[in-house]
């Protein structure tokens, strides 16, 4: 069994004080940065702020590593799109609020196996989402218009983050590179779904979306230079 927990950098020191009460094991990879073991277990902190924790007692370990961290709860709308670069389908942008501590398992859709099964933990945990499907033809209708993808998915960000946050006030963390958007609060970090777990969460959802969307039309107007 496999159970597995993403952290920032932030709490990586104090992951760091937990995990040295366990006994140490030697690591394996250069990313890899602690190995220890426990109850039959192997846990193994990466680089990434990935904690890896594989063994028949995993999920036992798991509650008690978070226990121990002592999280107090960390309420972040986290978006993310998916399909943005494709010549075909639609592009998905999604937010979603939820605590962190509650969607440690989560990380970037790429890296993710079932995502069916992950967006069935996303749907459990978090307080609300809201996603932006945008089919082929929608995008080609924008493009026609004179909007770009940066347009596009900025707008998208803005009227997410805006239905969100009347559920709550929380941190907006969007993944990738700087767009031009309203409003102070949203900050863009680049590989965010693999750094931030609501992010991840936001991922998965948009992946999900993908995958059960019906459009399979290819963008009349593609551009390989916006991929």
């Amino acid at each position: 069994m496999q159970e597995t927990l993403n952290f920032g950098k932030a709490q990586k020191e104090k992951l760091k004080q937990v995990l040295a009460a366990f006994e140490r094991g030697a690591t394996t990879n250069y990313f890899e940065e602690m190995r220890v073991k426990a109850k039959g277990c192997t846990i193994t902190l990466y680089e990434s702020g990935k904690l890896s924790i594989q063994g028949p007692a995993s999920k036992e370990l798991k509650g008690e590593i978070l226990a121990l961290m002592g999280l107090v709860q960390e309420l972040v709308i986290g978006i993310d799109e998916t399909g943005r670069g494709e010549h075909s389908g639609p592009m998905v942008i999604t937010g979603v609020l939820a605590d962190t501590n509650c969607v440690r398992e989560l990380r970037d859709s790429k890296k993710t196996g079932d995502i069916a099964a992950k967006e069935k933990i996303v749907s459990e945990r978090m307080l609300g989402s809201v996603s932006v499907t945008l089919n082929a033809k929608a995008i080609d209708l924008c493009r026609s218009s004179g909007k770009d993808l940066n347009q596009i998915e900025a707008g998208a960000i803005e009227k997410i983050s805006e239905m969100l946050s009347v559920i709550a006030d929380a941190q907006i963390i969007v993944d990738g590179a700087p767009l031009k958007v309203k409003g102070g609060k949203i900050k863009f970090l680049p590989k965010g779904d693999d750094l931030e777990p609501v992010v991840g969460a936001a991922s998965v959802v948009a992946k999900h979306l993908r995958n059960i969307s019906q459009d399979r039309e290819e963008r009349k107007t593609w551009k390989r230079k916006e991929n």
